[in-house]
């Protein structure tokens, strides 16, 4: 098996984050969008976010500040108890997902909360007090930043897509200033863990 995008190029017997017969690559199958192609570096990360919060026995608030993820949404409600009492928001009520009834149901059963900016979505999910779960896209520098000053005094997860391999050097740096530990994935992402 071959896969190959602008950065990274990958010769395998099997590439586990595209073999829909593992269970969040064919959720992703089900609930995104096929004009919202997902490549590896955004695939893992979806695979992590859903991954990590499945293992966690407590609520968690969960934020999508990149709309290239609005499929964790479907997929993390879908494959979590609904005892926990989630709670989801979004930088945009557009969302990029399949249109079908299961996606729509799973939404609205949850009613997530949307934001005009990723300001306003950052310190709302921060007040809840929750474990938070964020997915931001490199981009939104000053977010990251104002998201790690709160992280630094609470619990969570940062999930930084960066699709274009940009350095990340300066953020590496402001975490550091915080005491907070960045880390960097080989294919470009990048993430903040706070247990």
């Amino acid at each position: 098996m071959k896969y190959k995008d602008k950065h990274i190029e990958v010769t395998s017997e099997l590439i586990p984050i595209f073999d829909i017969n593992r269970p969040t690559p064919a959720l992703i199958k089900l609930f995104n969008t096929e004009q919202n192609t997902l490549a590896a570096q955004a695939t893992g990360i979806v695979i992590r976010a859903t991954a990590i919060v499945h293992e966690l026995s407590h609520k968690v608030s969960i934020g999508i500040l990149d709309t290239t993820f609005h499929c964790v949404m479907p997929i993390v409600i879908y494959s979590r108890q609904v005892d926990f009492d989630d709670t989801f928001y979004s930088v945009s009520n557009k969302l990029v997902i399949r249109d079908c009834q299961i996606a729509r149901d799973l939404l609205v059963s949850v009613q997530p909360r949307f934001f005009d900016n990723s300001n306003q979505l950052v310190e709302a999910i921060f007040k809840a007090e929750d474990f938070t779960y964020l997915i931001f896209n490199i981009e939104d520098d000053k977010s990251i930043r104002t998201a790690v000053d709160l992280l630094s005094r609470s619990r969570g997860v940062i999930s930084i897509h960066n699709p274009n391999h940009k350095n990340t050097t300066q953020l590496m740096k402001y975490c550091i200033d915080k005491n907070v530990h960045l880390i960097e994935h080989i294919d470009g992402s990048t993430d903040v863990y706070r247990f």
